[in-house]
């Protein structure tokens, strides 16, 4: 409730963001039990899930580029889907990912995930040889980076507030210039998908790394907030996105 009410202020009333919340967490809980049948499905019968398929051009540009692909991920619909969909279909893609809280959970994403032909790779080095070797060799880089970036992130507008976030997507831009895509799984029913990928971020450099890597980060956040208003309710709202603040500004969850 405090996330909706930071990002849509006056916009929506107290009872439609009640609504929203509600509804958010319906959308994980669904998520949850997809994700269960997800480890055992066959692969055939995974990827018919997807019934809509919106954008896919986009990616194959990007691919063709010879550049690799940053795939922005993010919290949206059915997240685990939209990037096993990706082997599905023949394209090679690299997952950035960390180990959760709970073990039990962690092995078992990793596991299907690699089941389904995804390489994973830890997100404690950005720069590893894995990161390196994933955009070298022309593959999707897949980064989910719409949650709060920590004290190593840096500070961009999200919903016209000061958000820690995560450097990667900018920083491999800017060392590899590799063309950084949205791809999501928007759920239109249980266990039905429209897949749809977002043409490149846009921005403009300037020579400036400061500067452009601000700049970068500014046009990722916004292409998350203009997907999130597209269906807010499926975006995974119980996450502190501000929970890291600038120097001396308070906390915005007290």
């Amino acid at each position: 409730m405090r996330n909706l009410e930071l990002c849509f202020k006056d916009e929506l009333p107290k009872n439609l963001r009640s609504r929203l919340a509600y509804l958010s967490f319906l959308q994980a809980y669904i998520a949850s039990v997809e994700f269960l049948y997800l480890t055992h499905m066959e692969p055939a019968k995974v990827k018919s899930l997807a019934i809509k398929v919106t954008g896919w051009a986009h990616l194959e540009n990007a691919l063709a580029e010879g550049k690799g692909v940053i795939g922005l991920a993010m919290h949206f619909g059915n997240w685990e889907f939209s990037g096993i969909y990706l082997p599905l279909c023949g394209i090679p893609l690299c997952a950035v990912g960390k180990e959760q809280r709970d073990e039990f959970f962690t092995e078992l994403a990793f596991r299907t995930r690699s089941s389904y032909g995804i390489e994973n790779i830890s997100r404690d080095d950005k720069f590893s040889s894995s990161v390196v070797r994933a955009l070298r060799e022309g593959k999707v880089l897949g980064l989910l980076a719409d949650q709060n970036g920590g004290v190593a992130g840096r500070m961009a507008p999200f919903f016209g507030i000061p958000a820690s976030t995560a450097r990667g997507p900018a920083m491999l831009h800017l060392k590899f210039g590799s063309p950084m895509l949205l791809v999501v799984a928007r759920r239109l029913a249980p266990f039905q998908f429209e897949i749809i990928v977002k043409p490149p971020v846009p921005f403009e450099l300037t020579g400036r790394l400061e500067e452009d890597e601000l700049r970068i980060l500014t046009a990722v956040n916004q292409t998350y907030e203009e997907m999130i208003r597209e269906e807010p309710a499926q975006w995974l709202w119980v996450h502190k996105r501000f929970k890291t603040r600038p120097a001396g500004e308070p906390n915005l969850y007290s």
